[in-house]
């Protein structure tokens, strides 16, 4: 019986903007469920066909909490910051907001 179980495919990193650019996008977001190469990212975006990890302060987080807890999408604005490691971009969250 081996091979009848499908392997989830992992969701593709979008290609980093450079450091300091504008992040505007409307998606989902998820829990960081892994090992992240800088401790402020904590949440996956999840838009555009691609994920992008989050780095958010504190009234962000409560919000993408939330919202990766009842799965709703959220417009993230933010910058592009790049974190000790040379594959390491994030995108720093400026302001998270429930949509419908």
């Amino acid at each position: 019986m081996a091979g009848c179980a499908q392997a989830k495919k992992p969701a593709v990193q979008l290609k980093a903007a450079a450091v300091g650019s504008r992040f505007d996008q409307v998606g989902r977001v998820t829990l960081y469920a892994g090992e992240p190469c800088t401790t402020q990212i904590m949440f996956d975006f999840h838009g555009a066909g691609s994920t992008v990890w989050l780095a958010a302060p504190r009234g962000e987080t409560e919000i993408l909490t939330d919202a990766a807890k009842k799965e709703r999408r959220v417009h993230i604005l933010g910058k592009w910051r790049r974190g000790g490691q040379s594959n390491c971009s994030y995108v720093e969250v400026t302001s998270a907001e429930l949509t419908r």
